[in-house]
């Protein structure tokens, strides 16, 4: 998003509309305690006071005031008194950085240089009452793991996201969350995920050849020194065909592309995205927004077609004539008898839509890293044409010191989801600290996972060797799955706990055959007037442009 006014100008309006937002939340939510107390109050005052002539205090008028009296006090107390003197969280380091976090590039580094300026806090409050940057690793702990079902993404946000994603894992809560994640966990096993291995490899060359063509072919393709510019990987990939999911063709793309979470930001994508948070889904609905009709037509298509295929496929089945192989997770969800069509469908978009940003922004970034550090792409190419020589398997590429490395570096400095977030349902605990119900928690990939409390004074940087051991008597190297660090909570890309992403041993094997196969044929080289890519998107982070 580009800004006309200066950055000053923009940060203080950024902040005014923070705390406004915060204050008209906080009047809305005392609204029917006001009205209820008043009324009751009027209603007793009347029949215990005397008659008068006084028009004021006789018919509605004694109501009036005495909701407006009640409104008055409450308002007064939480706006004033509340955060002073009763507020549990009222001792929490302050800041005023996040509240640009929505326009800002990358998403996520205002919350960074906070956890930078208060680096002993496990909870920083956010220009305001009721929203709260979750920090410190014993407050992930808590939201993501230990009380997790104190926890929920808020109504407004699961109720946009359920537009373009439908109903599926990502989006339900509670119960229903974990009847869909019993019944889909056995689908995605990282034993079952290593029997596609062969396949993935398989379009990976499939992949490679198609660029080999396009360079080969186009000269325009090539920088001025004859070196291959980094592909766009967004259009030409490996397709998910080892799923047995809706398979991206050039529609689907198209419209995949035009998600208002995925689309570059824009005014007035920011604006769609803001009162789809704030504002019921009916009332959002009913505006005449060009956001609207675009994701009601990208829903209605994708649904459209997921819904074909499954009744396609359910009907080979009844038929005897399957045409699913034995490693297609459809194949496994609908044999798994526990979920309906409806819901079936609503899985499928989900793993569409969500995987389809994920990986190709993943190798994306692969290729800008390699070509921004030649040596790291040189140490990586050596140890992929050593170990492939005899072959490709899933022991082969997840035993890759180097390569698994890389990957997890890429995935750490540049997590797909930046920013989410969790409400308490309930009054709960959180790093000792009592939480008062409602209260809004920002959890941030970007800036956990570049902590330097957790990563040191590297940790922007990519240093593959993290997450390699050596053994100092054999000098044999392995990969290890920590990257140096002593807490799981200090990389949130996938999250942690009962709504850790599902996919993302499928997301790690997907990128480790992408690396090897691209970069173990290819050199990656930027062009001579490259610039430094900006991180874009509302709701998931990719290059701008890819």
């Amino acid at each position: 998003m580009e800004n006309k006014l200066p950055r000053k100008w923009t940060n203080s309006l950024m902040r005014f509309g923070f705390k406004a937002a915060d204050t008209l939340t906080i009047l809305w939510r005392l609204l029917p305690k006001a009205l209820v107390t008043g009324m009751l109050s009027a209603w007793l005052i009347s029949h215990v006071t005397p008659p008068t002539t006084n028009f004021m205090l006789r018919g509605v008028y004694p109501y009036l005031w005495s909701v407006t009296l009640v409104f008055a006090v409450l308002g007064f107390d939480a706006l004033v008194i509340y955060p002073r003197m009763r507020d549990p969280l009222r001792t929490l380091s302050n800041t005023s950085r996040c509240a640009t976090m929505m326009v800002e590039s990358p998403r996520g580094k205002s919350a960074l240089e906070a956890m930078k300026d208060y680096p002993d806090a496990p909870l920083i409050r956010v220009e305001g009452r009721y929203v709260v940057l979750a920090a410190g690793h014993d407050a992930l702990r808590d939201i993501l793991s230990t009380h997790a079902s104190d926890f929920e993404k808020p109504w407004p946000v699961r109720s946009f996201l359920a537009r373009p994603l439908g109903w599926g894992v990502i989006v339900q809560e509670g119960s229903l969350h974990h009847r869909q994640r019993r019944i889909l966990n056995p689908a995605f096993h990282v034993g079952k995920i290593r029997m596609l291995y062969g396949l993935m490899w398989s379009k990976v060359l499939i992949f490679a050849q198609q660029l080999q063509l396009i360079l080969g072919e186009d000269s325009a393709k090539r920088s001025e020194d004859g070196w291959a510019e980094p592909p766009h990987t967004r259009h030409h990939r490996p397709r998910r065909h080892g799923a047995g999911l809706p398979v991206p063709d050039q529609p689907r793309e198209q419209h995949l592309g035009r998600l208002p979470g995925a689309a570059a930001p824009s005014f007035g994508r920011m604006i769609f995205a803001g009162l789809n948070f704030t504002l019921p889904q009916w009332v959002v609905r009913l505006l005449p927004l060009s956001s609207n009709r675009i994701l009601d037509e990208i829903s209605a298509f994708l649904k459209q077609t997921c819904g074909e295929i499954l009744d396609g496929k359910k009907r080979e089945i009844a038929e005897g004539k399957n045409t699913l192989p034995d490693y297609s997770i459809l194949k496994r969800i609908i044999e798994a008898d526990g979920l309906s069509d409806d819901e079936i469908k609503d899985q499928m978009l989900t793993f569409l839509a969500a995987g389809h940003e994920t990986t190709a922004g993943a190798l994306t970034w692969a290729c800008y890293l390699c070509a921004t550090n030649p040596e790291i792409q040189r140490k990586l190419r050596a140890e992929i044409h050593s170990r492939l020589e005899y072959g490709v398997d899933w022991d082969v590429l997840e035993s890759m010191p180097y390569l698994n490395g890389f990957c997890e570096e890429v995935l750490r400095l540049y997590p797909t989801v930046p920013v989410t977030v969790r409400e308490a349902q309930r009054e709960t605990t959180v790093a000792g600290y009592r939480v008062p119900q409602r209260t809004l928690f920002m959890i941030v990939p970007y800036a956990t996972n570049r902590n330097p409390c957790a990563w040191g004074a590297d940790a922007d940087a990519v240093v593959p060797e993290r997450w390699i051991d050596t053994d100092p008597a054999t000098g044999v190297t392995r990969p290890n799955k920590t990257g140096g660090t002593t807490s799981n909570f200090a990389s949130l890309t996938f999250l942690h706990g009962p709504r850790a992403c599902i996919g993302q041993d499928f997301a790690k094997a997907e990128l480790r055959c992408a690396v090897a196969g691209l970069v173990g044929g290819f050199e990656v080289r930027l062009r001579k007037d490259q610039e430094e890519p900006r991180i874009s998107g509302v709701i998931t982070a990719k290059a701008e442009g890819a």
